[in-house]
């Protein structure tokens, strides 16, 4: 099953897909303008993707601004475009998804970017996570679709 991973933000979004296998397909990082106005469209409809997994966005008691709230547009604007077109779709917190890559209560991008490292091999050309490189907002949208693949296989 080809899986999309998506990290949004409040002004660029990252996204992952990934195969059956767990092999990164393509990861890129795009303006939202450009990613909400056909780009998350075309990703799916070109790479015959069958479940969108998204971050979500969780309370953790500070105040939220105006980039919290453009976030959750965001993940709404994402959830709505698979449903219009059919696709499965889930959000997962970051506690819950990287608690489960890292294995750990406190997680860190560097941490995330080692469990993946340590399961899937390194980041260097010619390695599973070259694609990721670089940046962890891509490695943050695979480590939720990972999650999710983990998930629903461990479920069925």
């Amino acid at each position: 099953m080809t899986i999309i991973g998506i990290d949004p933000g409040s002004e660029s979004t990252a996204y992952a897909i990934m195969a059956a296998d767990y092999s990164v397909v393509c990861a890129d990082k795009v303006l939202n303008l450009e990613f909400l106005n056909c780009g998350l469209r075309d990703i799916l409809y070109s790479n015959n993707i069958k479940a969108v997994v998204i971050e979500g966005i969780q309370c953790y008691g500070m105040v939220a601004g105006r980039s919290i709230f453009d976030t959750c547009y965001v993940v709404g604007e994402c959830r709505q475009i698979a449903k219009n077109l059919e696709i499965d779709h889930f959000i997962y917190n970051r506690p819950e998804y990287a608690r489960a890559i890292v294995g750990g209560v406190k997680v860190t991008d560097a941490l995330i970017r080692g469990a993946l490292m340590a399961r899937f091999g390194g980041d260097k050309k010619g390695k599973p996570l070259h694609k990721l490189k670089g940046n962890s907002d891509k490695r943050s949208a695979y480590a939720v679709a990972v999650f999710h693949a983990d998930k629903t296989k461990y479920e069925s």
